[in-house]
């Protein structure tokens, strides 16, 4: 049965296969899984590289423990709190500080809070990504720079030889189309992200 098939299964007919150790359940499960789990893990890790690696050694011990889960749900726990955890042993395997995004506001005990927050947090990151990369090309140039890299509007028309009156022209585009576009949740964050830049 192909990839593409499997999306009709229900939840049960997946797991049953997933359980036998169906290799395209399994594929499945990466696919609908994997992208968010690289986000979340660089997130915490400020290291791309190392967050797939993270992830994909998640992965292989998913595959070896298929047979233990009865749903989808308790397959992302698995995922979610395995990848935070390899996450933070990273971090003190090289002895690094957490850095942590000032623009995020994001804390040290963060890693305390419940699972599930942390999920809606990166798929909330996620979609506002998305919809930042879609948006007109200048615009998305500089809510990143706002956004991803905190620059303030003069830095920002500095480095793009612009005007600092349209950097601030773009960012209310840029805003003004994100704000159609994103969930509401998605866009408070995002504005108070932004706003957050200049308080700091």
């Amino acid at each position: 049965m192909a990839v593409d098939q499997l999306k009709n299964l229900n939840e049960n007919e997946l797991m049953h296969r997933l359980q036998l150790g169906d290799i395209q359940a399994f594929d499945h499960v990466f696919e609908k899984f994997y992208n968010a789990l690289c986000f979340y893990a660089t997130r915490l890790t400020s290291d791309r590289f190392a967050a797939e690696e993270i992830v994909q050694d998640i992965f292989y011990k998913l595959w070896n423990k298929h047979a233990d889960f009865i749903s989808l749900n308790s397959i992302k726990a698995f995922l979610y709190i395995s990848t935070r955890n390899a996450s933070i042993n990273f971090l003190n395997k090289e002895q690094r500080k957490i850095k942590h995004d000032a623009e995020f506001g994001l804390l040290e005990d963060e890693f305390q809070e419940p699972v599930i927050n942390e999920i809606i947090y990166t798929e909330v990151l996620r979609e506002i990504a998305i919809e930042v990369d879609a948006l007109p090309e200048q615009c998305a140039k500089i809510i990143k720079m706002i956004f991803e890299d905190g620059l303030q509007p003069k830095e920002v028309a500095d480095k793009l030889n612009i005007t600092t009156s349209t950097v601030y022209n773009q960012k209310m585009r840029g805003l003004s189309i994100l704000k159609k576009r994103l969930s509401g949740r998605s866009f408070s964050i995002l504005t108070s992200v932004m706003l957050s830049m200049y308080f700091k």
